[in-house]
């Protein structure tokens, strides 16, 4: 948990290993699930404590006691290591892992319960011409349409920070 709070991350994966575990991947072929993220964690007296559902239980209740949040712990799959090498059309290589039943803690430790850190883009409504095709909204075809071009909208940022329209240097049209 301390390294993950280190590196900034706001929540840990946990995966309890027996002892004598080997953890051997491929480093060219590594599992598909992102298990390179979890935190490892070698103990043989944890994996039999989290092997029982009460244990886990009264472990859930102490971490939420302590005020960690979002708390799942429960037993997954977790590869270990390469059994085999399939060979797929196209010379691409699949590799099949050997997965073992083993603990997991998944928890947070947001500092304020109940506010959203998701980050929520207001849908602002689009100036532009919806569609030029159609003549009279817009006259996207210009002089083909019997109209004048519009003039090209411009966005309350440019008015705040750039020069104003009337300032703008005017482009020479050749009309013969």
């Amino acid at each position: 948990m301390v390294s993950c709070a280190q590196g900034g991350e706001r929540e840990c994966h946990i995966v309890v290993l027996a002892d004598d575990d080997i953890v051997d991947w491929d480093e060219e072929h590594p599992p598909p699930m992102g298990e390179e993220y979890s935190q490892i964690l070698y103990s043989s007296k944890l994996y039999r404590f989290f092997k029982y559902i009460e244990n886990r239980d009264v472990a859930k209740t102490l971490l939420k006691e302590r005020g960690l949040k979002n708390i799942r712990i429960g037993i997954e799959g977790y590869p270990t290591y390469k059994e085999k090498v399939k060979r797929r059309p196209g010379g691409r290589s699949e590799v099949i892992y050997n997965y073992v039943q083993r603990p997991f803690i998944q928890l947070s430790w947001e500092k304020e319960e109940g506010k959203s850190r998701h980050v929520d883009f207001q849908c602002v409504r689009s100036k532009s011409v919806p569609n030029l095709a159609v003549p009279g909204e817009g006259g996207g075809g210009g002089a083909a349409w019997g109209g004048t071009m519009p003039s090209p909208q411009v966005d309350e940022l440019d008015r705040l920070n750039g020069p104003a329209p009337s300032q703008l240097p005017q482009t020479a049209t050749n009309e013969s």
